[in-house]
């Protein structure tokens, strides 16, 4: 009984002491509310006002010119367009800036292609646009098994199977509303871990809410984790597993163009860690993002007015001394 009892207060007091030797606060020395005494990062970091200018890797080829997601695989970036395009991812030789392989998506259709994400087994498609009347009733992403692609060069087609879903707080009848108004839409996915999770483009709320999806094939509902204000439209989301780090680009209404780094989260919860705002420099409708390694990103933009489709690379190496 005695032996009991002193282990017992071992452990308590153990749980005391961690309790007291945990401090929150902000963790990230280039936050400007950089807190030395703590060493449990609650999310609160703030950082001052960021401008860099992405240096211009290609005008992007003719044939994607209006291209909208991306992810880098297999030595290859793969993009696709947007909206109304062709059904068909394109592979892209970085070195040479052009296309290598052309993928159709048998039994496919491109309503409103926005992101593209993978796994070490899969590519997903998301079908999930929705800023013409904010009134679809049910989104799709169509789930490409890698062994389909390793190995084939030049043109081919692929047998995707289909994710369908909606999300767990959208009205069962989705309201009509005038195109670009509705916080119903979605350009932005990345896959972590087990789940597929979906940062929305609030066209009036300007915040992006992140919803978290089951990758099982047939119907699923989203459902709803977290938010936040980022004062403009996500349009696309990357994450580099190994290091948990996340980019989300977007930009504002008035034009002005941004990237967010999410980093030191806990879980899937990306908002619980550090949340930094860094604007990018120039003119473009930037609507694409994927990591090449830890600290280089590749981010497209699709062609609008007289400004032409972009391939920009931006080093992440500054934002990420020292982790």
């Amino acid at each position: 009984m005695t032996c009991r009892f002193y282990s017992i207060l071992t452990i308590l007091l153990l749980a005391s002491l961690a309790s007291h030797s945990q401090v929150e606060g902000c963790t990230d020395k280039a936050a400007i509310n950089y807190d030395p005494k703590a060493n449990a990062n609650n999310g609160s970091c703030r950082y001052a006002p960021t401008f860099i200018m992405p240096i211009l890797k290609c005008i992007q080829p003719t044939v994607l010119s209006e291209n909208s997601g991306m992810i880098f695989w297999d030595n290859l970036l793969w993009q696709f367009n947007d909206g109304g395009g062709l059904p068909v991812l394109y592979a892209m030789d970085t070195l040479t800036n052009s296309i290598v392989r052309t993928v159709k998506l048998q039994d496919a259709y491109n309503l409103d292609w926005e992101d593209i994400a993978q796994d070490e087994s899969y590519i997903y498609v998301g079908d999930f646009g929705n800023n013409l009347n904010g009134a679809r009733p049910k989104f799709l992403i169509y789930k490409i098994s890698k062994s389909d692609l390793i190995g084939k060069n030049g043109n081919f087609v692929v047998k995707p199977s289909i994710i369908q879903f909606t999300y767990e707080d959208q009205p069962m009848r989705p309201v009509i509303v005038p195109s670009n108004t509705t916080d119903w839409d979605c350009e932005a996915m990345i896959s972590f871990e087990n789940k597929l999770f979906l940062f929305t483009k609030q066209w009036k709320g300007k915040k992006t809410v992140v919803y978290e999806l089951s990758k099982e094939t047939g119907f699923n509902v989203a459902f709803r984790k977290d938010s936040l204000g980022v004062g403009g439209l996500i349009t696309g989301a990357d994450i580099h597993v190994e290091q948990k780090r996340i980019v989300l680009t977007g930009y504002t209404i008035s034009g002005e163009r941004f990237i967010y780094l999410l980093y030191d989260f806990k879980g899937s919860n990306f908002f619980s860690g550090n949340k930094r705002k860094i604007s990018l420099l120039g003119p473009q409708q930037t609507e694409s993002v994927s990591f090449i390694d830890s600290n280089n990103i590749y981010i497209g933009s699709e062609s609008f007015s007289i400004l032409k489709p972009r391939l920009e690379s931006v080093s992440l190496n500054d934002f990420f001394l020292g982790r």
